[in-house]
C-alpha cells in the first residue's frame, strides 16, 4: 500500500467489514492546501442525508417556489427539542415556511448556541428566512459573526442582512476556515 502524494492517504480501497472500521478520508482542499479532513463513514452518511433534506426542504420541489411554505409550526417547534437529525429537519421546514413560521423564533434563538455548527447555521439560516419578523434576535445572530465555522458566518451574516440590513456589519469578514 503506497500515500497518494497528493494527499498522503493510503491510495490501496479497503474492502469487507473492515472498512466500516476506518475513518474514510476527504481530499485535501487544494485551495487552501490543509491537511486531509477525517470523518466516520457514519457521519460521512449523516451530512448526506442532511444534504438532501435540506436540497427538498429549503430548495423545494415543487411548483411554488417563491410563495412560504406552509408548515406545521407547533409540530416543528416540538421537533426543535430533539436529536440532531430531527432538529436539523425541522429547522429547515421552518426555514421553508419562511414568515408563516415567527411563532418559532423563540424556540429556534436557543439553538444558535448549540454545540453542532450545522444546527447553528440552519438556526440562523431560519430565522433569516422569517424575516423582519425575526428583528429581535438580530443580538443573537451577531456573535455567530465570530464563529469558526465559515459555513455558520456566512448564514449568520446572510440572516442579519435578510432581516435588517442596518445592523448588518459594513466591514468584511474574516475569511475563516474550520
Amino acid at each position: 500500500m503506497k500515500d497518494d502524494v497528493h494527499t498522503g492517504v493510503p491510495s490501496m480501497p479497503l474492502r469487507g467489514p473492515e472498512a466500516a472500521s476506518v475513518p474514510f478520508f476527504i481530499d485535501r482542499d487544494p485551495v487552501n492546501r490543509r491537511h486531509p479532513a477525517v470523518i466516520s463513514p457514519v457521519e460521512c452518511a449523516r451530512r448526506a442525508f442532511l444534504c438532501a433534506v435540506l436540497s427538498l426542504g429549503i430548495l423545494g420541489c415543487g411548483k411554488d417556489g417563491d410563495a412560504p411554505k406552509k408548515v406545521d409550526v407547533a409540530a416543528q417547534v416540538a421537533a426543535l427539542k430533539g436529536t440532531g437529525d430531527a432538529k436539523a429537519t425541522a429547522l429547515s421546514e421552518l426555514a421553508a415556511g419562511g414568515p408563516n413560521s415567527a411563532a418559532a423564533i423563540n424556540d429556534i434563538v436557543p439553538l444558535l448556541k448549540d454545540a453542532d455548527p450545522l444546527t447553528r447555521r440552519l438556526a440562523a439560516y431560519a430565522l433569516g428566512q422569517i424575516g423582519p419578523a425575526a428583528k429581535a434576535a438580530v443580538p443573537n445572530l451577531t456573535p455567530l459573526l465570530q464563529d469558526q465555522d465559515r459555513s455558520v458566518i456566512t448564514a449568520a451574516l446572510n440572516a442579519i442582512r435578510a432581516i435588517d440590513p442596518s445592523k448588518a456589519p459594513a466591514e468584511n469578514i474574516p475569511n475563516t476556515m474550520n
